[in-house]
């Protein structure tokens, strides 16, 4: 096989926690790219579910960077040298220094996908880009790169040091990149806007069609049942305002969350919600599950809500997978009103409604219209599931990035 068909992907992530990377290696894969992907371990809860990912992909994949269990070693060594270059890189930056800083594993991968001998080194976050260019770099590539975030713009101010260390890998990576997208059009935009020479590509976060969900018209006398996911289940995720708009509208609503949840959160919000007037049964959280199971559970929904907080200016921008989740499951959409997510009420009006996120009146009035009008609620839930198989899904979405990359 030509070295120009051999493409590797790299994240700092595991493929459970990063979908659009998995989507992504197994489109080349299918189309007779040799496809291979470089992890690391992030999240316990995550394994299990990369187990399946991985055994479907024979030889695909290799982790590196040690264990918390299975080899600890490794591990703790690769995250001791992860913090002592956090603190050297606030007062020196030696080289090296700061690609340690943003990846434990910085080292561990280079070494790996330097002997990939790949035509292609695709990033999945920013801390696994000066990898994937040295990497490139030794042996005479092409770089891609996915922002799914805009990793600069996760802080509240340029003085903390995480917005001084993510800003100095974009400066010094981002000029060796030949291709770049951008998981929505703001991220694209604002991206675009700081580093002028970039020419970001849109790939929305969107999901292989469902093909099989059926959209009833909801049971008139059954409670209006609310759906939220991320892969952590925390505070600054709009959460407590959803709870509150349920307890102002003065109605038997039911909100399930699904996701990582600590303890210490999940006492907290549960005290939360009944002291907002929700009853024990009104509030449900559901452990982490894999991407896939996470469209059979939201199925069983009628409104999936989209509460980004708006800040910091990555909330603001990023348009997630969930609101592309809910489209796949015929599920209506409440909305915060971040201005990537007005963006895209404005694109497709009919698929559900904003609110203000800093009013939970508002939410809770829109909660009693769907409550009430059961008819509106079920032409909405229909459209989105129309425009999540029409148009919105991976089989559409994808035709850009075979483009990116037959062209690279």
């Amino acid at each position: 096989m030509q070295i120009l068909k051999k493409v590797t992907f790299i994240t700092t992530g595991q493929p459970t926690t990063n979908p659009r990377l998995v989507k992504e290696a197994e489109l080349l894969k299918a189309l007779g790219y040799d496809v291979h992907v470089i992890y690391c371990f992030y999240q316990a809860w995550a394994e299990k579910y990369d187990l399946e990912i991985v055994s479907r992909n024979p030889g695909m994949y290799t982790i590196c960077g040690g264990h918390p269990e299975n080899d600890k070693l490794h591990y703790f060594k690769t995250r001791l040298r992860q913090k002592i270059c956090s603190i050297i890189f606030k007062f020196i930056n030696w080289p090296g220094i700061a690609e340690n800083a943003i990846n434990r594993t910085y080292e561990e991968a280079k070494s790996v996908a330097r002997l990939q001998r790949s035509g292609l080194y695709i990033a999945h976050n920013l801390g696994a880009l000066p990898v994937a260019v040295i990497a490139a770099g030794h042996n005479k590539a092409k770089v891609g790169y996915d922002a799914e975030d805009m990793h600069s713009g996760q802080f509240i101010s340029e003085q903390d040091d995480g917005y001084r260390l993510n800003k100095y890998i974009e400066e010094k990576y981002f000029t060796k990149i030949d291709y770049f997208t951008a998981a929505s059009p703001l991220i694209a935009e604002n991206y675009k806007n700081v580093y002028r020479y970039l020419e970001p590509t849109v790939i929305n976060n969107v999901f292989p069609k469902t093909g099989k969900v059926i959209v009833r018209n909801p049971d008139e006398s059954a409670p209006l049942k609310l759906f939220w996911f991320s892969q952590t289940v925390g505070p600054d995720r709009g959460l407590e305002q959803v709870i509150e708009a349920i307890g102002l509208s003065k109605r038997y609503i039911l909100f399930e969350l699904l996701g990582h949840c600590s303890a210490t959160y999940l006492a907290y919000i549960k005290d939360f919600a009944k002291n907002k007037g929700l009853g024990e049964d009104q509030l449900k959280i559901h452990k982490a599950v894999s991407p896939e199971g996470i469209l059979k559970i939201a199925a069983g929904f009628d409104i999936g809500m989209a509460s980004e907080t708006g800040s910091p200016l990555n909330r603001d921008i990023c348009l997630t997978n969930k609101i592309f989740t809910y489209l796949q499951c015929g599920l209506c959409i409440l909305a915060s009103d971040t201005r990537a997510q007005t963006l895209f009420l404005e694109q497709y009006p009919l698929s559900g409604q904003l609110y203000n996120k800093n009013d939970p009146r508002t939410l809770a009035t829109l909660l009693s219209m769907y409550d009430k009008d059961r008819y509106l609620l079920f032409q909405t839930k229909k459209f989105n599931y129309a425009l999540g198989q029409d148009k919105l899904n991976w089989e559409h979405e994808s035709l850009q990035f075979i483009k990116l990359i037959e062209n690279v």
